[in-house]
């Protein structure tokens, strides 16, 4: 029984770690670029819409980088329900015209009371790779503690 639990606590050792990876992964990759936590996968797992925006948005430059916007107040349908919520895409969808009107110019889809603009490809990729290993992870735990749950087999 010692040896089962020692090998418990490796094998939930190894996992806490890949899944405080993964989650860190996806929480950190893209805060410094004012970019919300998610947006790649929050994107993959949204609805498309068609966004309104409000008469003001908010766009930031971080560096070198692109700037994104958050248009708060921004209305869309989802769902046959209309909604209001915060837009997050990059500065280059959003447009104002000569009488100061915004205009969403990308693809959105929403997800809650957040609807998001295309991001980079591999924003998408590297969100949805690290839930993947955030999952992995959690499998891994659980199956270490159902392991531990099965009775031993004792050999003759």
């Amino acid at each position: 029984m010692q040896g089962r639990l020692e090998k418990l606590k490796q094998r939930g050792g190894i996992s806490l770690f890949v899944l405080a990876v993964g989650l860190g992964i996806f929480f950190f990759v893209g805060s410094a670029s004012q970019a919300p936590s998610g947006w790649g996968a929050a994107y993959a797992a949204g609805k498309p819409v068609t966004v309104q925006l409000s008469s003001s948005c908010r766009i930031e430059t971080v560096g070198d980088g692109k700037s994104t916007g958050k248009c708060e107040g921004t209305k869309w349908t989802a769902d046959g329900e209309s909604r209001t919520g915060t837009l997050y895409a990059y500065g280059d969808d959003i447009t104002r015209s000569a009488d100061g009107a915004l205009t969403f110019t990308g693809e959105a889809k929403a997800l809650g009371d957040r609807a998001y603009g295309r991001p980079d490809t591999w924003l998408t990729v590297v969100h949805l790779g690290a839930l993947g290993i955030a999952a992995i992870g959690v499998l891994a735990l659980l199956g270490s503690l159902v392991s531990v749950m099965l009775p031993s087999r004792r050999t003759a």
